[in-house]
């Protein structure tokens, strides 16, 4: 499920905001073509490196370091920074299961990360330089003794971390009520439609009374860091062959659609940043119907970052 835009800080930027950044023929190709490109390549027996060697497709950037440190820390600051002993789920790690080693190093007894498939690095050579930078900080643990560690399964282990790649059938494993801290960094935009509030209803359950939510969501589509996505209409964009196999999909839900979902939910929500554009970036006219009667408020919001409690 899901880096930062140059200059912006990650706690505050979406990570698929590096997918529109990348550079050469990638940000050249239009909006369409990368629609077609995707389309073909999905369907072809190439292997997920190679799609994330194009940049056609990333679950992310949290394999490298700082960048996953800054996202857990501000995530972790947001959540009122829980004590040692804190129990927590990160939905959709992306490309790393950086954060178990992050959240245990900061004292984290548990820890669940929940995406829908996999997409994660199992090679724990890539985690090394990590355990280096956590074990130069002065963290309730010391990182260094994960670096005897020989697998993936080795680190789970020792950080007390299940991963699971089943998306909702995951979130449903996890025992009511025994989160202190839940967050997400460019997911939830993901989480398919028709799935949307039954997640939300099981990040309710298992949320601890006084328990926080961190999300950052990206309102933008994953073409052309635009509202291109808002050109098809409901009867295509959510058929299982085009955005969702493709590799494009975005659920499309808006700002207000979002904090009503979670309130809906049963949580309060806190808006404490907004990303917005200067003027809509496409013309209303080049909607489909359904999207034509949506609010400036709402078609404004790039990205915003939400505090959620039960």
């Amino acid at each position: 499920m899901a880096g930062p835009v140059s200059g912006a800080r990650p706690s505050e930027t979406p990570a698929a905001e590096n997918t529109h950044a990348a550079g050469g023929w990638r940000a050249s190709l239009p909006w369409w073509g990368k629609i077609a490109a995707k389309l073909v390549l999905s369907r072809l027996p190439i292997r997920k490196k190679w799609w994330q060697k194009l940049g056609l497709f990333s679950p992310g950037y949290m394999l490298h370091p700082e960048y996953a440190i800054v996202v857990f820390q501000a995530h972790y600051a947001r959540a009122g920074s829980p004590p040692p002993g804190f129990a927590y789920l990160e939905l959709g790690p992306g490309d790393s299961l950086s954060t178990a080693a992050i959240a245990w190093a900061h004292g984290a007894s548990e820890g669940w990360l929940i995406d829908a498939g996999s997409y994660a690095s199992r090679d724990i050579d890539n985690y090394r330089p990590l355990f280096e930078k956590l074990s130069s900080m002065r963290l309730p643990r010391d990182a260094a003794q994960l670096m005897h560690c020989r697998s993936i399964t080795d680190m789970l282990s020792i950080t007390h971390c299940a991963y699971r790649e089943d998306g909702l059938t995951g979130l449903k494993a996890v025992r009511s009520a025994s989160l202190d801290m839940i967050f997400s960094q460019a997911v939830l935009e993901h989480v398919p439609r028709g799935e949307f509030g039954a997640t939300l209803r099981h990040l309710k359950r298992i949320l601890k009374p006084g328990g926080v939510g961190s999300h950052v969501v990206d309102f933008k589509d994953h073409l052309g860091a635009s509202l291109h996505n808002l050109r098809f209409s409901d009867k295509l964009w959510e058929r299982a062959w085009f955005a969702r196999r493709s590799g494009f999909y975005t659920n499309r839900l808006r700002y207000s659609e979002v904090v009503a979902a979670f309130e809906s939910a049963g949580f309060s929500v806190e808006t404490v940043a907004h990303r917005m554009w200067e003027s809509i970036p496409l013309p209303r006219s080049r909607f489909a119907r359904q999207f034509r009667s949506l609010s400036d408020d709402d078609l404004l919001v790039q990205g915003a970052t939400l505090i959620t409690r039960p």
